[in-house]
Order: structure tokens, then sequence, then C-alpha cells
């Protein structure tokens, strides 16, 4: 057979040479490529370390400078706030050494209210003068009594809570603020006794009872009797301020008089254990083992951050019993070791049964507690205990933190009709059966049934319910107690920016309620409201304290030199503060609708505090308290951070105007998101001249990012500096001119620090 032929495409085998060839070129091959790589590799580093040196050193030297530029900003700073604050300081002594002056050089007669012996004085001579209680002299004499209480009132809201006094002072004014209250309201029940044992030779000539409305500019006094005991009487109104009352049967037939009296204050509120904030509350055994460490190491957190020495906080220790914790006071450890006292402005007659307690201040977190061995304490547990404190108060109780009294108080009462004199035979006979004004009590039933009865009816925020309504006015007819319908006008210089919720005042729970209220109805157009009732005492209405919290934005423009106007847009009100020299002034917006309720204090300059204190009482609560995080979703901020960045807005807002930002609430606590532009003629900033800064309290920044962009970045601008504080950040992008106008009045500055520190827009909006 013929040979096969080869296979196509077969190569013949490789030597064993040719093979050891082949792999001695790849081996060589991947020798020159690794030795290349090696080479190259150990280049790069040489670059790279090379590249981190020259940076390390760049960085190195703008920190030395960065630190050399924060140090001497720092001082700078420092010297501009020491110099204002020693200014003001010279200022406000220089103020109360001339008030004292004037006071002293009055000689009016009048007593000064600081000092006891004066005070007790007049207290004591007054109410022993049995000559002088007719209507007409109690009156006179009450604007008297109202301006002293108004100068204690002063005296303890200047400068705020660190106001220079001391803890027994604040407990001495509020003590005499009772007491001259007691004393006016004890002088108004003379006076109408008074007026009841003459009640027949004032009768009216057409109705034959007694009816007169008389008083002040601070209150008004009406009163009404029974002379004629008519079965058909249904209701009366007094004409001259448009009061209606109705009176059930029982009462149309009695011998009983009817007095309001309608005051433009609340003499009530300051005297419940929830009017001012809580204290941080601290054991005997933290206060004894923070002495014996001495020294400075004995000091109480809050006083190293500089908060006033015990003795110089917002309320006093009630019981005579004191307790510090580095000054070495003694501590009364039998009465303190295992009580808690609720601290209020006059003293609480329950906490004064309880005991006292040992207090320090918290600026931060005023209403949290803290027990022994439990340092670190969440603020859930802190909620938890202050719910565990106030197990006692049910939903019907006001919680004063969150709502607030407007208009004043209505004073409803019903009076025993005293018998009236008889003349017979030319002699005026009149039966003596008691020297003082006597109460009638109504429901003329045990309290609690018909308590029982009527509450509930009207739960905190919420709606009536007409079933609730019915059955509980059918209840009270059944007990032989039938509501009281009363229906009264509201002041015309108040701002209701909701309806109005009645309350009424317990002397023995010292608070006010909610419950006991029927058929309410509010007439927004005329003012008007209408109610029936078995609470017979103290009346009042209360709106949301926060109920413009938190706000949707807020506007810090200059006006000018020492000029400027901070702009809030807030849940419900627009409103304006316009700051000029150490004077403020109240507008509204002009996109706002006209509010004839504010045009009392519309247009009107005054201080700060007494500006904040006025637009609180017209319901302008634009000022948040201190523990007001409780009652609004806002991303808290570190107060310490917060203040310092007020201050320095202060000192450059006549010519740098600031505003909120959305991306404020994505920066931390110790962080704030601002937008600032310089403007200096007071015309509305462009929003593409806008710039974001970020700061915080040792550094301050522009950020690359505008407010518009879609993600948060703190990326910082490129050709700008960090410094240390907002101040300087300001010097940095101001012109000239800025430069020139930015202020230097600290009084100018002063004014215009208290206003954002009371409003508070960084962290409320």
């Amino acid at each position: 057979m013929p040979p096969k032929p080869a296979a196509k495409g077969k190569k013949g085998k490789l030597s064993k040479a040719e093979k050891e060839r082949l792999k001695k070129e790849e081996q060589e091959q991947k020798a020159r490529e690794e030795e290349e790589e090696r080479l190259k590799a150990e280049q790069e580093e040489r670059e790279r370390l090379e590249r981190e040196r020259l940076e390390r050193e760049e960085r190195e030297r703008i920190e030395a400078a960065e630190s050399q530029r924060y140090t001497e900003e720092s001082h700078a700073l420092q010297s501009i706030l020491d110099g204002n604050r020693n200014a003001l300081t010279s200022l406000i002594e220089g103020r109360k050494e001339k008030s004292k002056w004037s006071r002293y050089m009055r000689c009016d007669g009048s007593p000064d209210p600081t000092v006891a012996p004066e005070i007790n004085t007049y207290v004591n001579l007054w109410r022993e003068d049995a000559n002088r209680n007719s209507l007409k002299d109690v009156l006179a004499e009450s604007k008297q009594t109202l301006a002293l209480i108004e100068e204690l009132e002063h005296y303890l809201d200047e400068g705020g809570e660190d106001n220079g006094l001391s803890e027994d002072q604040r407990l001495c004014y509020r003590t005499t603020i009772a007491e001259l209250e007691d004393l006016l309201a004890e002088k108004l029940d003379a006076a109408t006794f008074t007026l009841l044992k003459d009640a027949t030779n004032n009768a009216h000539s057409e109705t034959g009872n007694l009816q007169l409305v008389d008083g002040s500019e601070s209150m008004t006094l009406m009163l009404w009797g029974n002379l004629t005991k008519n079965p058909r009487f249904k209701s009366f109104q007094f004409p001259e301020t448009s009061l209606t009352f109705e009176l059930p049967k029982q009462l149309a037939l009695s011998d009983v008089a009817i007095r309001f009296i309608q005051t433009r204050f609340d003499p009530y509120s300051h005297r419940c254990r929830t009017f001012e904030a809580r204290k941080k509350k601290i054991s005997v055994e933290e206060v004894a083992a923070e002495s014996g460490e001495g020294g400075e190491e004995g000091k109480t957190e809050e006083q190293q951050e500089g908060s006033p020495p015990d003795g110089q906080g917002e309320e006093g220790l009630e019981g005579g019993a004191e307790a510090t914790g580095a000054d070495g006071e003694a501590v009364d450890q039998s009465t303190a070791e295992e009580t808690e006292t609720d601290q209020t402005g006059t003293g609480n007659e329950e906490g004064q049964e309880q005991g006292p307690e040992v207090t320090k201040d918290d600026p931060v977190a005023a209403e949290e507690t803290t027990e022994p061995g439990d340092p670190e304490r969440s603020d859930d547990e802190d909620d938890d205990e202050d719910e565990e404190e106030n197990e006692f108060e049910d939903e019907d109780t006001v919680d004063l933190r969150a709502y607030q009294v407007l208009g004043g108080v209505l004073n409803f009462d019903i009076l025993e009709l005293p018998p009236q004199p008889k003349q017979v035979k030319g002699w005026v006979m009149t039966q003596v059966t008691s020297s003082e004004l006597q109460r009638v009590p109504y429901p003329p039933i045990e309290e609690n049934r018909l308590g029982q009865t009527l509450s509930g009816t009207l739960a905190m925020g919420q709606t009536l319910d007409p079933n609730a309504i019915a059955s509980a006015a059918a209840a009270a007819e059944a007990l032989g107690a039938p509501p009281i319908g009363i229906k009264f006008k509201l002041p015309e210089n108040v701002l209701y920016s909701e309806e109005p919720q009645l309350v009424y005042w317990t002397e023995q729970g010292k608070h006010w309620r909610v419950d006991g209220f029927t058929d309410i109805n509010y007439n927004e157009a005329e003012r008007e409201m209408y109610f029936k009732t078995v609470n017979v005492g103290r009346l009042a209405c209360i709106q949301d304290k926060h109920i413009n919290m938190p706000y949707q934005s807020w506007e810090l423009l200059p006006m000018g030199p020492n000029h400027t106007k901070l702009t809030i847009l807030a849940a419900i009100l627009e409103v304006e503060i316009e700051i000029k020299d150490e004077l403020c002034c109240f507008h509204l917006t002009q996109d706002s609708e006209p509010k004839p309720d504010l045009d009392a204090i519309i247009n009107k300059w005054m201080p700060p505090q007494e500006l904040i204190k006025a637009l609180r009482s017209a319901g302008v609560n634009v000022f948040p308290d201190r523990d007001s995080k409780k009652y609004v979703t806002i991303t808290e901020k570190d107060k310490c951070t917060e203040d310092f960045i007020y201050h320095q807005m202060a000192l450059t807002s006549s010519t740098f105007a600031y505003s909120w930002s959305k991306w404020n609430s994505e920066a931390s606590e110790e962080k704030a998101v601002l937008q600032g532009a310089e403007k200096l003629d007071g015309t509305t900033v462009a929003e593409d001249d806008w710039s974001l800064f970020l700061l915080r309290k040792d550094r301050c920044f522009m950020l690359k990012m505008k407010e518009y962009d879609e993600e948060f970045s703190e990326a910082f601008a490129e050709g700008r500096q960090f410094h240390a504080d907002l101040y300087h950040m300001v010097l940095e992008v101001a012109t000239g001119p800025g430069k020139e106008q930015m202020s230097a009045d600290f009084k100018f500055v002063e004014a215009v620090r208290q206003i954002l520190s009371a409003s508070k827009v960084i962290t409320y909006s």
C-alpha cells in the first residue's frame, strides 16, 4: 500500500534546545518588565513622598498662619466684646443710680417697693385705713399699688435672668408683689361691701336693682344687686361694657349681688407652679460630693461654664433651707435629703409642705432632672420623669409652659346682699349681720359631685363634644345647680390667632383648669365670648404660646448706620422689628392684613425688653422660652455657639444682611448654616448675591455651594480663608464702604443682640 499523506497544518516538534531558548527569552522579557515596573513604582513613590512633603509643609505653613490669624482674630473679637460689655455695664449702673436718685427726689409720698420697711408701712397703713374704703378712693389708690407692682416686675425682668439680683431679693420682690395684689383684692371687697350696704339708696330708678359700672385704665368693676327679686328675671346687660349674665331662678329669688371685675392684667398665673421653667434638680449627695473635692474642682459644670453662682438663680429655696455646691454654705440634709419642691415665682404652698430642694441652673435643658448616681440620663428618661412628677395633674390642668393667659382676668363673684337700711319714723335702722363681704357658694352642693359631673367637657386642644355638653348640662340641672350664662367682650388690644380657650383659677391647686364650661360660642367679628359655667371665681382666656413657631423664614436687613430690620415669617404672622440705635419698633409687613388689635403697639419705639413684653401681652409671641423645645419641633443647636453667633451678627448688622438657610437643619448641633450678603442701601438682597456661611464656635468659612443646590456639602469656597469667627469673615468679604458703615455703637449692638437672642431665629426656623 502507498504511504498515508501527512496531516494538514501539522508542524514538526520543537527541539529541546529551542524550547530552552524560548523559555529563557520569556524569563528575560518578564524580568525586564518587572524591573521597569519596580523602577516606575520607585519613581512614583519618590514623587508621592515629595508631593506629600510639599503638601505637609504647605499645610503646616497654612495652619501656622491660620493659627496665628485665629489667635489674633479671637483676641480682637474678645477685645471688642469686652469693651461693649464694660460700656454696657457702666450704662446700666448709671441708669440704676439715676433711677434711684429720681425716686428719692420724687417726694410724692410713694414708698420704695424695694425697701421692706417702706413697703410694709404702706401695706399696713392702707389695710388699716377704714376711712378710705369707698370705690372712688380704692380705684384712685389702686393706680399707685399697680405702679409699685409694675416697678417690682421691671426690676425682676431687667436684664433677663442674670440681672444681678440675689435669690433672696428675687423671692422678696415676688412676695411683695403677691402681698400688694392681695391687698388690692381686699380693698376692692371692702369697697364693694360699702356699696352693697347702701344698695337701696343707689338703686336704678327703672329696674329697682343696684347696677353700677366704674373703673380705671387697669380694671373695670361691674356690680348688680338683686333688690326686687323678680321671678321673671332672666338676664342683665351692663350697657357700658356689654357684659351680660343670666341667672337661674333660684338665684333670681335670692338676696344676692353679682360682681364682675375685669382686669387688664393677670395677678394669678405667676403663682402657678408651671409659670416658670423648672430647674435641674440635684441631690444633697451630689452637692456634698462636689463640695468635698474642694476648690475649682468641686464646682458644678454649670458654674464652670459661667452661670450665676448659687443665690443668683431665678428661684429661691423655700422653708428657709439653703444648699450650694462649692461656696461652702450649709446644706440641711434632714429636710432636703429625699424631698423635692417645685418652685414658683411667689412660693407654692404644696411645695412648702413637701420641703426644700437644691437646684442649679441648666441653661441648655432647664426642664431635665438628674437623679443621684445617674449622671448620664437620656432625654427619654428625663421626659419620663417629668411625666411621673405630673401624675397628680389631670388633662384639664393648664400647663403654662405651653399656654399663656391673654387679655387679663374676669373676676366673677356671687355675693350675699346685706340687709338694707330702713326708715322708720325718722330713724334709719340697719340690721348688722357681718362686717365683711360674704361670698355665696355656688353650686350649693358638694363641689366634688358637680365637678365630676362637668369635668372633661373640654380637654386641652380639643373641640367640644355636643353629647358631652348636653349630658353635663342635664346632670347639672338634676343636681340643682344650673350653669350661669355669661357673655363678655374680649379686649380690643389683644390678638387672638385662634379661638380662645376658657379657663378658671383654682385657689386650692394654684393652677388654671379648662373643665366646667358648656355652650361655648365665640363671635370673632364682635369679639364676644358666650358660655355657661358653674365656675364662680377667676375666669380667663388662654392661647397656645407656640402658635407662631417654628418660623418659616427670617431675614436681618441693614437699613443704614446703627439701623437694621428683622423680618420673621412666623407660622401665622409676618412680623417686622425695626431696630435703630437702642430702641425697637414693631411693624407688620406690607403684605400682611391689617390688624387693628395691634394698633396700640405698632410704630411705637421702646427698649427691646419692653417691646418683647408688649408683644407677648398682645398675643404676638415670637420669643421662645428656654424649654420651648419640648413643645416645638426644631433642630436644636448648641446654646453657647448660638449666642456667640448672635453677638457677631449684631456687630455686623449695619453692613451685612443675614437670612435663614434650609441647610441649617442638615448641620450638626455644633454648627449653623446662614445666608449672608453685604447690603448698604436697605433694598432687598438679590437671590444670586447670597452666600452660604458655615459657623462653628471655633471656625467660620464661606461654603462653595449655594442655597438652592441639590445636595449639602461643606466644601469651602475657593479663594476664601478660614476665620475664627463670623465677624472677621464679614471683614474679609466686606467692601470699603461696608467696613466704614459697620457699627461701633454698643447700645445698638446690644439692642440687636437682645432681639436675636429672644427670638432664637437660628434654632426655631
